[in-house]
Parts: structure tokens; C-alpha cells; sequence
């Protein structure tokens, strides 16, 4: 601190000869000496700022080496009367007679032995110095540290900008959390291929990462590397998100087109099978002479039952569709979607419809934009994990040459300060 208060005075000092020099002329050496003369005048606040701090800390260093021998003393003080204690207390054990009036007998010679209890009163006395020393150290240190906040509390005014790059680059355990949120989400994002439902812990672990990484880089406590890295992490996860959705929301179409299907053709065979019936019925609901009112009635009524039947098989034709349960997937169709067993199964499912249904250029463009998806779901993971790979192994392979390239992007953001 008396070095840095040493330079600054010299720097204030060339800042003032050059905002008093006459030798410069015309407006830019008008703006150059009052810029001069500005910084000139901060650079002597903060020169005072470290000179009066260098001031207490020196006078508490001489003040805490005393308190330091004060608690050294007293140390081999009670170190001196242990040793006593412990020496006189094996040798009387050792004399100590047998029977019921030994331990009278030895109790009664232990207060009568002068040695032992002069050891036991120094170390006594050892305790209550070193307590005494504790008491005054915390005592000045509290005096001195009033002293160096008044002296810092000064015209020279840290930003709110810089209270928070102050606080982030303190707070070490926000380096812990990250450490650990992200080696999880490595093992638990393994543990998704399996079971998808940790997939929602995975994507919370990187944006916490991505948080810290962000808080810490915009405060030049971190690399905007890592932060990249953790956007690039998050984006492979949305893709992979959105490509899971786009699968179910074809699965969906697929279903719902596929039972359209299945209604048109079932109703189409249940129609051909009647046809003749409907015919028959239907010239006997239109025939006038010598057919009764009554039995033109009955004809159309039985043609609309007919009619009824087609629909109403063309319906359940549909529903077996719509509700049947999806596809059971093998082991290698659940690898080929990472594990996420409802996602294969949907794929497997569009593409039954698709076979089922060949005619269908939407249900073949269905199948075919979710084998795109899938595909996009496989990619991003192998990307993913590749990046985070790499990450956590690059220090090893390049003897810290990863780390020292991250250093180098390491830049805050300027916030407002009157520096």
C-alpha cells in the first residue's frame, strides 16, 4: 500500500505539471489539461486513501507482534507447568500405597507437595495472560479497523457497479456450486438416457451453470468462454426439447389422420357389404302402388339403420385408431432416441401409420420429419456432450493451456463509476 501510495502521488503530480503546461496550444490541449487536472485530483484522493490505511495497518502490525509474544510467553508458560503437573502427577502415582487409606493418604500429600501446586497456580496464571492478551488484540483490532473505515470513507465513492464486481469476486463458493451443478449434470444427463424424467434436473443444473458463469464473466471475475460454452449447452438442450415436441405434435397429426383414414374405409367396406340391402330397401320406400303407407316406413327406416351401421363402424374403426395404445420399442429403437422410451415409441408408432396408411403423402411426410427429428435429438446430444467432454478434459491434454485461452476472454462489463 505505500508503494501504490507512492506512484499515485508521482502520477498526480505529472497529471498536474502537464495540465499547468503552456507549451500546448488550441482546444484538444484545453481538454487534455482539464482531463489532467480531473484524474489529477482523484489520484491524490486515493493517495490519501493508501497512505492513511499503510498508517493504521503498520501501527496494528506492531501493535499485533506484542499481542502475538504475549501469547507466545504465556504458550511456554503452560507448557513449562504441564510438564510439571504431568511429571510430579506420575511420580506420586508411582509411590501411591495400596489399600482403603491410600487414596486418603495420596490425596492429602498431592496439596502438600509445593511443586505441584506452584505448577498448577503458573499454569492458572498462563491462562488467564493468554486471555488477557486475546481481550486487548480484539479490543485494537476493532480500534484500528474503525480507523481504516474512516479513512476510506472518503470523497472517493465506489460505484454500485463496483460493490457487485466486489461481492462476485469474493464469493468463492459460487465457483464451488458451479463446479458441482456441472460435473451433475454430466452424470445425470448420462442417467436421462435411461431415465428421461431427470432430463428437467439436467436442464435446471446448466442453467445455474450458465448463471454463475454469466454473473462472474460480467464481473471480470470469469471468462466469457464459459459462458459461451453454457449458451451453446442450453441451445443443444432447447433443440433437443423442441425436437422431442415436434415428434409428439407429429405423432398426433399421424393419429388423428391415420383415424380419419380408418373411419373413410371402414364406413367404405360396411357400405359395399349392405349396398344391395340399401337398394332394396330404399326403391321399396319409394314404391307407390300396391305398397301399404306402413311398409314404406319400415323399408326406409331398415335403409336408414343400414346407413347408420356403416357410419357407426367407420366410427369405431376410427376410436380403435385414436385410443390404441403406443408401440412397444426395442432396445435399439430406445438407444436410437437416448433412451427417452415415450419418444421412441411415438416414432414407432408414425411410422406403423405410415405403413399401415402407404397412399398417404401425409402420413409419409410425417414419418419422415420425425425421423429428421429424431436425428436433430441424436445430434444435439452427441454435441452436447462432446462440448462438455472436452471441457472438463482440455486443461489435461493442453498442461492448462485450455484454461490460460479462457483467461485471456476474460473482460467486465463497464458499468458506471466516477473512474
Amino acid at each position: 500500500m505505500k508503494k501504490i501510495a507512492e506512484y499515485l502521488r508521482t502520477q498526480a503530480a505529472a497529471l498536474t505539471a502537464m495540465a499547468d503546461a503552456d507549451n500546448l496550444k488550441g482546444k484538444y490541449a484545453d481538454e487534455l489539461a482539464e482531463n489532467a487536472r480531473g484524474l489529477g485530483r482523484k489520484l491524490d484522493l486515493a493517495e490519501d486513501r493508501y497512505r492513511e490505511v499503510k498508517g493504521h495497518l503498520s501501527g496494528w502490525a506492531n501493535e499485533l507482534e506484542g499481542f502475538q509474544g504475549r501469547a507466545d510467553k504465556a504458550l511456554g508458560d503452560a507448557k513449562d507447568a504441564q510438564e510439571v503437573i504431568d511429571s510430579r502427577t506420575t511420580k506420586h502415582d508411582a509411590r501411591k500405597p495400596s489399600g482403603k487409606n491410600g487414596d486418603g493418604d495420596s490425596a492429602g500429600s498431592a496439596d502438600e507437595d509445593p511443586v505441584l501446586k506452584a505448577a498448577k497456580e503458573d499454569l492458572e496464571d498462563a491462562r488467564k495472560r493468554l486471555n488477557s492478551a486475546e481481550a486487548d488484540y480484539k479490543g485494537r483490532a476493532g480500534h484500528f479497523a474503525g480507523k481504516i473505515r474512516s479513512s476510506i470513507d472518503d470523497d472517493m465513492k465506489d460505484s454500485f457497479w463496483s460493490d457487485i464486481k466486489g461481492w462476485v469476486a469474493d464469493a468463492e463458493w459460487l465457483s464451488t456450486i458451479a463446479d458441482w451443478a456441472s460435473w451433475a449434470a454430466t452424470f445425470i444427463g448420462i442417467a436421462a438416457m435411461f431415465f428421461p424424467v431427470l432430463g428437467g434436473i439436467v436442464l435446471a443444473l446448466t442453467v445455474a451453470v450458465a448463471v454463475i458463469h454469466l454473473a462472474q464473466a460480467a464481473t471480470g471475475n470469469g471468462s466469457w468462454f464459459d459462458v459461451i460454452m453454457d449458451l451453446g449447452a442450453l441451445k443443444m438442450a432447447r433443440n433437443g426439447v423442441r425436437a422431442a415436441k415436434a415428434i409428439k405434435a407429429l405423432q398426433q397429426s399421424s393419429r388423428k389422420t391415420a383415424a380419419g383414414l380408418a373411419k373413410e374405409g371402414a364406413a367404405a367396406r360396411a357400405s359395399q357389404a349392405n349396398q344391395g340391402a340399401r337398394k332394396t330397401a330404399a326403391r321399396a320406400a319409394r314404391k307407390r302402388g300396391g305398397t301399404s303407407r306402413q311398409n314404406r316406413e319400415r323399408a326406409n327406416a331398415r335403409r336408414l339403420r343400414l346407413e347408420s351401421e356403416n357410419r357407426a363402424a367407420g366410427k369405431r374403426a376410427s376410436d380403435e385408431v385414436r385410443d390404441a395404445d403406443l408401440p412397444e420399442v426395442s432396445a435399439k429403437e430406445k438407444a436410437s432416441v437416448l433412451g427417452d422410451v415415450e419418444v421412441g415409441r411415438q416414432v414407432k408408432d408414425i411410422k406403423k401409420m405410415r405403413d399401415t396408411y402407404p397412399g398417404s403423402a401425409d402420413l409419409v411426410n410425417n414419418a419422415r420429419q420425425a425421423e429428421r427429428h429424431k436425428d436433430a435429438l441424436q445430434g444435439t446430444w452427441a454435441v452436447s456432450t462432446g462440448l462438455d467432454a472436452a471441457d472438463k478434459s482440455a486443461d489435461s491434454v493442453t498442461d492448462g493451456g485450455y484454461s490460460r485461452m479462457k483467461d485471456r476472454m476474460t473482460t467486465p462489463v463497464p458499468g458506471t463509476s466516477q473512474w
